[in-house]
C-alpha cells in the first residue's frame, strides 16, 4: 500500500509523460501483486479452516509431472540451469486431488527454479517403491539453515538467503494440502543444494 501511495502522489506532481507512464506501471504491477497476494491468503485460510473439500480422482502422475513441469520449465526465457529429471517410463497412478497436486507441484517447482544458481542443475525425480510414489524437486544453491529447516513451512516466512522474494505462503499452502492428505513430505539439504520432497501411494 505503501508503494502504491508514493507512486500515485508522484503521478499528481509529475509532468515528465515518461516518468507518469512509469509510475502508472508499478501501482498497476503493485495492485497485482497485492491481488495475488489476497487471493492466496483466503485460499489458505479456506485450507486451513477446512472450508475446501478435496476431490480425489485418479489419475497418471508420470504424465501429470511431464505437463506441469514442461509448462513452467521448459523453453523459459530466463533459464539459466541445467535440468534434469529421473521419470518412470510406464504410467503409475495415484488418487489423489488432481487440482490441488497441480499447486503443490507449481510452488515447489517455482521455488526450485528461483533459487537454483545460475547454471546449477534443477532435477525432478519420481520413483516408484513399495507401493509409494517418491517426488523430488532438487536444486543446486544455496543450503537452508539448520534451524530454518522446520520453519519454512510456515505462513509468511521467508530464509534471509533465499534469492526467491515472494509473499512467504507458497510452502505453506503446499504444507496445507499434503497434511490434508496425510501424505509424507519434506525438506533437506543435499551436497550443493536442497531437496524438497513428498510421498503419494500408487494405485492400480
Amino acid at each position: 500500500m505503501g508503494v502504491i501511495r508514493a507512486y500515485a502522489e508522484g503521478l499528481q506532481d509529475e509532468a515528465d509523460e515518461a516518468k507518469r507512464q512509469k509510475y502508472s506501471e508499478v501501482i498497476i504491477s503493485e495492485t497485482e501483486r497485492m491481488s495475488r497476494l489476497i487471493t492466496t491468503l483466503l485460499d489458505l485460510s479456506a485450507l486451513e479452516n477446512g472450508a475446501v473439500q478435496l476431490h480425489p480422482e485418479r489419475f497418471d502422475f508420470v504424465e501429470f509431472l511431464e505437463t506441469v513441469a514442461g509448462r513452467l520449465l521448459i523453453d523459459t526465457p530466463d533459464a539459466d540451469f541445467d535440468l534434469k529429471y529421473e521419470l518412470p517410463e510406464h504410467p503409475v497412478y495415484v488418487d489423489t486431488d488432481k487440482s490441488r497436486m497441480e499447486q503443490v507441484l507449481d510452488n515447489l517447482i517455482v521455488n526450485a527454479k528461483r533459487n537454483v544458481r545460475p547454471g546449477g542443475v534443477l532435477k525432478l525425480s519420481l520413483k516408484e517403491n513399495s507401493g509409494v510414489l517418491d517426488f523430488s524437486v532438487f536444486n543446486q544453491g544455496p543450503t537452508i539453515p539448520q534451524e530454518s529447516l522446520s520453519k519454512i513451512w510456515t505462513k509468511f516466512y521467508r530464509d534471509r538467503n533465499s534469492k526467491y522474494n515472494g509473499s512467504g505462503l507458497g510452502l505453506a499452502i503446499v504444507s496445507q494440502i499434503l497434511s490434508m492428505q496425510h501424505l509424507n513430505y519434506g525438506v533437506e539439504n543435499k551436497c550443493g543444494g536442497v531437496a524438497f520432497y513428498f510421498s503419494v501411494p500408487v494405485v492400480k
